[in-house]
């Protein structure tokens, strides 16, 4: 869209008298390559633009959005949110914006430059490897997703900025099976970037990691359940802190006061073992943006350090109600949402202690090699996450594999109980869902002990 076309929308919006008005104009292109069972299953496509129209006024948010960009449908549309937000209606004024600002994350090799051929046969690779670990290898998904976005943003503060995000992302999901019992693996590779997210990176290991995963949890043993000490392993193990803690630091519920951090700023919250980050800038990640969904710059932020908490993560309209500076983290998974606080790439920070102490220093207790996902109440901080590879620990050793057991807990408890947190720090790709739909994250954090976790199991 031309600047002259936003000037003139623009012009037409702001004849009614309220706080704040923006457009966000979104382009997106999406393709799936999906390889099952030694075939390409499908290749799906998807393009779709639309645009948004955000009022704030007297505190409150006002949204819609359409995907018919003619200005009679979008001046409609945003005449029905002025009387919802009892907007009155002045004299019309132009509206003339500065020049557009584009920023861009450099990308080596695009989506359509990188050869179909090529695509598959990666997969078909990832198939065949992890066939050839085992017999009892029985399926294999693979999988490449990729997304093009591309989307400007247009605000009464004569904002007008653009950029573009690119992702790719790689699956792996072997099934193993025995005398009517079957398991299953699951790991993926993505970043903020195109087809160079495949320079320098082990196809053969990737895939192989996950057939022994899948063929060792057959024969894996079960676990009674208790509270015991607990090791998560480096990468999505975070996803626990990710659920149970920095959601509970977003500004959608720390404003309205639902949070159990609201009002805690300088207060400890935490193990002074614990510095969790949240950092929308790491270059090529696949939780990193250039500028968040309302224009404003990504940046690093310390959200608890050494235990403290120093920051939450605040959007525009909640940046005013709390009084807290923006932290670039206003975010939406399209044009069909209105932005609110969301994470981006979120990580427990380095430690100095060792892993081989932490599983010395275990009578008995679990390591949960990776976690695969879960839920937490924000109101409460309480959480339940299923642990993906997990193994017993006895007398200071790592024995039997285990299976289907399941962490239970408080958020605000489990940060207090981080004892020790090693220095390999690794960070993996996941998708959050909340109000502004399904954003790209990372989690990260380095193979951590904490002290005490209420574990469900089957045995």
């Amino acid at each position: 869209m031309k600047k002259e076309w936003y000037e003139k929308i623009m012009s037409k919006l702001l004849s009614y008298d309220c706080d704040f008005i923006e457009i966000y104009y979104e382009e997106t292109k999406k393709k799936n390559y999906i390889l099952i069972d030694k075939k390409l299953d499908d290749i799906v496509s998807s393009n779709t633009k639309g645009i948004g129209i955000r009022i704030i006024n007297e505190g409150k948010v006002y949204y819609a959005s359409t995907n018919d960009i003619g200005e009679e449908s979008i001046l409609s549309l945003a005449t029905n949110l002025f009387i919802q937000a009892h907007c009155s209606k002045k004299e019309e004024v132009f509206f003339q914006l500065p020049k557009e600002k584009k920023i861009e994350p450099k990308i080596k090799i695009e989506h359509d430059d990188y050869p179909i051929e090529k695509k598959i046969q990666i997969l078909k690779e990832i198939d065949q490897t992890s066939r050839n670990y085992s017999p009892l290898i029985s399926q294999v998904k693979a999988g490449f997703y990729e997304t093009d976005k591309k989307y400007t943003i247009v605000n009464s503060d004569k904002k007008y900025i653009s950029s573009k995000e690119v992702t790719t992302r790689l699956i792996c999901m072997p099934y193993a099976s025995k005398e009517g019992k079957m398991e299953y693996s699951f790991t993926s590779y993505g970043k903020g970037m195109g087809y160079e997210l495949l320079d320098h990176f082990d196809i053969q290991n990737f895939a192989l990691s996950q057939a022994k995963i899948a063929v060792d949890k057959l024969s894996a043993k079960k676990f009674k359940g208790g509270k015991v000490p607990v090791i998560i392993g480096s990468g999505f193990g975070a996803v626990i802190f990710h659920e149970a803690c920095v959601h509970s630091l977003e500004a959608t519920s720390v404003a309205d006061g639902l949070s159990v951090f609201s009002n805690k700023l300088g207060e400890k919250i935490a193990s002074s073992k614990v510095t969790i980050i949240d950092d929308g800038t790491i270059k090529g990640e696949w939780g990193t943006t250039k500028i968040d969904s309302e224009g404003n710059k990504t940046q690093k932020n310390i959200l608890i350090k050494n235990g403290v908490l120093k920051s939450y993560l605040v959007d525009y309209a909640n940046a005013k109600k709390m009084h807290h500076p923006l932290t670039g983290s206003g975010r939406r998974e399209s044009y069909l949402y209105a932005p609110t606080s969301r994470m981006n790439n979120t990580y427990l920070d380095k430690g100095k202690d060792k892993i081989e102490d932490m599983i010395k220093s275990i009578d008995y207790g679990i390591y949960c090699k990776s976690l695969s996902g879960g839920s937490v109440e924000v109101k409460t901080g309480d959480f339940n996450f299923s642990a993906g590879e997990s193994y017993l620990i006895e007398n200071g050793k790592i024995t039997d594999m285990i299976t289907g057991i399941t962490l239970i807990g408080k958020g605000q408890d489990i940060i207090q109980k981080v004892e020790m947190v090693s220095d390999d720090l690794k960070i993996e790709t996941g998708y959050c869902g909340s109000t502004s739909g399904i954003v790209l994250v990372t989690v990260g954090q380095p193979t951590i002990k904490v002290s005490e976790i209420l574990v469900g199991g089957e045995g």
